[in-house]
């Protein structure tokens, strides 16, 4: 690291300039320096000195002229360990709410008010409080790996209010409503799916990716290993649970139990009927002639399975609600649940389920004052 220095007489009189170097560029490696400006000679060793001494401290980053729209594109294409499904929302949210904004702004003049603007902006428009809350994570996260690359000194992000999501009260079928449904899936080729998801809260992505491997019906267990998600190029592929405690093992009612034995010897019956054309792709849900499920069928099915049961619309993400919300109302211990539905803490449990823990709460209180009152009606009992 180092500058050179130079006296240049001009018609307004003597300036003193340098040129520095800076870190290379963290994206291409090309050598990059910057032009510095003073009166005196004294002041240009200063600031030269002061300037060496900043980018030696990691806070004289300098992005250059990178764009935010260009800086937030390469940062897409290095991110690693992401799902498909989710660098694409990280693009989306960015390039509707973000870039339209912010994207021709020089990345290195992007400030704190900046982002507070668009986030006001973005509120005016109608942008909900929870996508607001995503959209500053997902800047928060891009800025800060600008920092890790040495081209911001700070991130803007972390000097903003950051927007608070408002978490909606998930819609849910009561328990009346949940057997309504079993009845009516009862009917059907899915029953031991829809137990299942009625049951335990699994996922539609894990439902799909179970395999017969994972499952011990002897046992009553199955362990949750995979999820069957859509991947790149919007091909639908086997991949991990959501999240690290999404890998769970869960145990069985007798009755989904049952569920399972008859849909496997269905698949066997359907193996044996298909022959040679059966393509035993080893799940537990597939089709006819042993193709995994596509999530747009089971979608169809779901929808004419409420229908045949008289029930309202739910979107199937929800019976994962409806699971939760009645084991709670049904004094489920809230750590089990947790466990359960694969939630990485047990307090994303009762933020999620609020609506379920106050009227808990208000039940714990009154058997608490009912147990007073009943020790209070009890005999005095005096030592003679």
């Amino acid at each position: 690291m180092h500058g050179s220095i130079q006296k240049r007489v001009g018609k307004r009189g003597v300036t003193w300039t340098a040129v520095v170097d800076l870190p290379p560029d963290p994206l291409t490696g090309k050598r990059r320096q910057k032009r510095l400006s003073a009166p005196t000679k004294r002041e240009i060793e200063q600031r030269v000195a002061e300037h060496i001494q900043a980018v030696a401290r990691g806070a004289a980053a300098d992005p250059g002229k990178l764009t935010v729209a260009q800086f937030v594109a390469r940062w897409l294409d290095s991110l690693d360990g992401v799902a498909p499904a989710t660098r694409r929302r990280y693009a989306d949210l960015l390039r509707l709410h973000a870039l339209p904004q912010l994207g021709s702004r020089p990345l290195g003049q992007l400030s704190p008010l900046d982002l507070q603007q668009l986030y006001a902006d973005r509120k005016a428009a109608g942008l909900s409080p929870t996508t607001l809350a995503l959209l500053h994570n997902v800047l928060h996260r891009a800025l800060q790996q600008a920092v890790r690359w040495d081209l911001l000194a700070r991130n803007p992000a972390e000097r903003v209010q950051a927007p608070r999501p408002r978490a909606p009260e998930p819609r849910v079928w009561d328990a009346a409503q949940l057997a309504r449904f079993l009845a009516a899936a009862d009917q059907t080729p899915d029953a031991a799916l829809w137990w299942l998801a009625c049951t335990t809260g699994m996922r539609r992505s894990e439902l799909l990716g179970l395999h017969w491997a994972d499952v011990d019906l002897d046992r009553g267990t199955l362990s949750v290993h995979h999820a069957r998600k859509r991947g790149a190029g919007g091909r639908w592929e086997l991949g991990a649970p959501k999240t690290r405690k999404g890998r769970r093992q869960l145990a069985l009612s007798p009755r989904v139990v049952a569920a399972l034995r008859q849909h496997r010897a269905r698949q066997r019956a359907l193996r044996l009927a298909y022959g040679a054309a059966y393509q035993d792709s080893g799940y537990v849900f597939t089709t006819d002639d042993g193709r995994p499920l596509h999530p747009n069928t089971l979608q169809a099915r779901y929808r004419r399975l409420i229908a045949a049961a008289g029930l309202p619309y739910l979107p199937l993400h929800g019976l994962r609600h409806s699971y939760a919300t009645v084991a709670l109302a049904s004094g489920e211990h809230p750590k089990i649940v947790q466990e359960r539905l694969g939630h990485s803490t047990i307090s994303m449990t009762l933020d999620r389920y609020s609506h379920v823990t106050a009227s808990m709460q208000r039940e714990a209180a009154a058997r608490f004052e009912a147990v007073l009152a009943q020790a209070a009606a009890q005999p005095r009992v005096t030592n003679s």
